[in-house]
């Protein structure tokens, strides 16, 4: 689904929504003050719609938005504004853009008193669209038809930007919670950490135990590596203190020349590591 189709999905998913507080405005409140459960929410829906849809990047290029004029002159900044005029929107206005509307009927961005969403673009010049905190009252979320005469301008997102706005709560837990899902599974009896005895067959496998198991191998083979270097390093000295009295007793060794066969020799032997204990039962 591209940008703008699921900007309006979203848009369209809260028709018939009313009054406030609602889930727009609590989101909007949740992040900004508790000013905004009582505030015109026709941005505060734009922002929600958004955030909700993957398009922030695009629509919010500055950050969230509730102050509708605000919101227009993002646009203008980044050089997509367009003025409200019939030949403009049949030029430039597409699905997904958002709309600006100065009752008073000017073009002017500081006069702008109501924001929606562009949902069709008709062959009069008119414009279909989805508006939040509409039709009296509290205001709803509904569909409307709107002439040249009370837009103001509109712009156009671009919807190819990667959105990399910050999640909400809920989706940062539900992207959590599918991560979670996708590491969390059931031992299998074929796998090698089952036949190892490492793990036992059908245990289930969270990210938390896994990360507990890597941790204790990861320590248990650092000791080992340790005991290991001081074996070696025990071996080593033991030759030396060999080599050492070897020619005490007999002045005609060659202890340079004992010491690389030595060498030679020891690089021949493969090093088997203790599994455990030896099973007493195999000794006799």
């Amino acid at each position: 689904m591209s940008g703008a189709a699921a900007l309006l999905a979203a848009a369209r998913a809260d028709l018939g929504l009313r009054n406030r507080p609602n889930k727009i405005t609590r989101e909007y409140a949740s992040r900004h003050g508790r000013e905004y459960l009582s505030a015109p929410w026709c941005d505060m829906s734009v922002t929600y719609w958004a955030r909700h849809s993957g398009n922030a990047a695009a629509v919010l290029p500055f950050g969230d938005r509730a102050y509708t004029v605000t919101h227009a002159e993002d646009g203008h900044r980044l050089g997509r504004w367009f003025a409200g005029t019939v030949e403009n929107i049949r030029a430039h206005a597409e699905p997904g853009c958002p709309i600006f509307f100065d009752w008073g009927g000017t073009n002017a961005r500081v006069n702008i008193d109501h924001i929606g969403l562009v949902e069709h673009v008709l062959a009069d010049g008119r414009v279909q669209t989805i508006e939040a905190n509409t039709g009296g009252g509290e205001g709803a979320v509904l569909r409307r038809v709107r002439s040249a005469d009370v837009i103001a301008g509109f712009w156009v997102p671009d919807f190819s930007k990667e959105d990399d706005m910050p999640l909400n709560d809920s989706d940062i837990k539900k992207v959590a919670n599918a991560v979670y899902d996708r590491f969390t599974h059931t031992v299998d009896k074929d796998v090698w950490a089952a036949r190892e005895g490492i793990l036992e067959p059908g245990q289930k496998i969270d990210p938390r135990t896994a990360f507990r198991q890597i941790w204790a191998y990861g320590k248990d083979g650092y000791a080992r590596d340790r005991e290991i270097l001081a074996q070696l390093a025990a071996q080593n000295a033991a030759i030396g203190e060999l080599v050492k009295a070897l020619a005490a007793q007999d002045s005609a060794i060659d202890a340079d020349a004992l010491v690389a066969r030595i060498r030679e020799e020891i690089a021949q032997v493969t090093i088997h590591l203790d599994a455990g204990p030896a099973d007493p039962a195999s000794s006799a």
